[in-house]
């Protein structure tokens, strides 16, 4: 049964990503063939200051949540201690704080210090930029921040989707961001937000042709997450699309869109030469002490079913949190893409195959329903693919009734990470 599980489930998977990549370059070429959104939904209502007071609410609900939880958690710790032992302990979130706290080096300053070349710099940039001199509590600055960087995120994937397939669409696409699994993740000490909001960012200025602050947002999205580098992809596609339907206004100014985010990576490449004179240090870090890699994300696919059955009755939390919701979260993007891909600009759908390809191929993969929250796309699927609000909220309750058990693991210290 596992044998043949572990044949079928990768074919069924490539097939279905061959499918979507079919139809990007066929909507890119002719994009007659693209079939239009179904009607009735409705322009943009909302500002993108009304939208980021909604997410800002959206974001103090949920900090609310993780402080009830921390201290709830941890009754006999004061506040910030019990928000330490809480956010802090089992994930890479307090790599992020020694990061913005010491910097980048060989030295001892923390544990590890030496394999932290692996983050990226533009958040613990941030936590430093924001408290120069150290007068700020580290911890509570680093959740803290997630409330007006969500605020900021929200509002920009709103006028993104709601540009594209309308505002109730939208509405539903950021109603599915922030209640399904690994949504939590938006509002926890990590880099979820902060790539939202840069790489909506750039979305928006390259559709306004605001080519040299579309750069400085790609260039900044690199900085934050190595799928920022992807972003440069998008553009190119864009562009191609414009080119062939003979649209004009583009001109050498595109160059700078297009160039950002690879400036960002070499920006990233040229810290790991300045610190360890090896521009891909961090890569040897990842193989030889996370074993991770760059793979195809049908490999993913045969050791996630052989870890699943493997674990099954020795360390089940594992199975289900790690293993189940890794194939789950890969066949659900998959075949809503795949359901979808006619009906999506052509440059989304390449943006977010190429997102996929690359978070679902690493070769240990144990966080995918974190990688995939902060793709933008992602999110008004549902919303695109059924066409009434009823089957639509149907869909919602369950999405949120599984970001409730996976985000009560997460705060029980359960293998979410």
């Amino acid at each position: 049964m596992l044998h043949t599980a572990q044949l079928i489930l990768p074919i069924l998977a490539a097939l279905l990503f061959l499918w979507c990549a079919g139809c990007c370059v066929l909507g890119t070429l002719r994009p007659a063939a693209l079939r239009p959104l179904p009607p009735g939904d409705t322009p943009p209502r909302w500002t993108w200051g009304h939208a980021a007071a909604v997410c800002l609410v959206i974001a103090l609900v949920w900090q609310g949540i993780f402080w009830t939880a921390a201290l709830v958690r941890y009754p006999d710790l004061d506040p910030v201690a019990a928000l330490q032992a809480q956010y802090f302990g089992n994930t890479d979130a307090r790599h992020y704080v020694d990061l913005a706290q010491y910097g980048y080096g060989a030295g001892e300053e923390f544990p590890e210090q030496y394999l932290m070349i692996v983050f990226f710099p533009l958040f613990p940039a941030l936590l430093r930029l924001l408290n120069p001199f150290g007068i700020l509590n580290w911890y509570v600055l680093a959740l803290g921040v997630q409330v007006p960087l969500f605020a900021a995120a929200g509002a920009n994937l709103y006028l993104l989707l709601a540009g594209r397939f309308g505002h109730r669409r939208a509405r539903w696409a950021l109603a599915f961001a922030v209640l399904g699994p690994g949504c939590q993740f938006f509002f926890a000490p990590m880099t979820e937000s902060l790539f939202l909001l840069l790489s909506t960012a750039y979305v928006l200025l390259l559709e306004r042709r605001r080519w040299a602050l579309c750069g400085l947002a790609g260039m900044l999205a690199a900085l934050t997450r190595a799928p920022g580098g992807l972003l440069c992809g998008l553009a190119m596609i864009w562009l191609l699309g414009r080119a062939i339907c003979r649209k004009r206004g583009d001109g050498a100014g595109a160059v700078l869109a297009v160039a950002g985010p690879p400036l960002g990576l070499g920006l990233y490449f040229a810290l790991n030469w300045a610190v360890y004179g090896n521009p891909t240090q961090y890569a040897i870090y990842q193989k030889d002490h996370w074993d991770q890699g760059m793979g195809l994300f049908t490999e993913t696919i045969r050791y996630h079913l052989h870890y699943l059955a493997r674990w099954w009755n020795s360390d089940p939390a594992a199975a289900v949190y790690v293993c189940a919701a890794a194939l789950g979260i890969i066949f659900l993007v998959l075949v809503l893409l795949a359901l979808t891909a006619r009906r999506l600009p052509p440059h989304y759908l390449g943006y977010a195959l190429a997102y996929f390809a690359l978070t679902a191929g690493a070769t240990w993969a144990i966080s995918l329903p974190r990688y995939f929250s902060a793709c933008f796309l992602f999110p008004v699927l549902p919303a695109v693919l059924l066409r009434k609000d009823s089957s639509r909220g149907v869909a919602l309750v369950v999405w949120a009734g599984l970001g409730a058990v996976y985000a009560l693991q997460y705060f029980t210290h359960g293998p979410i990470y």
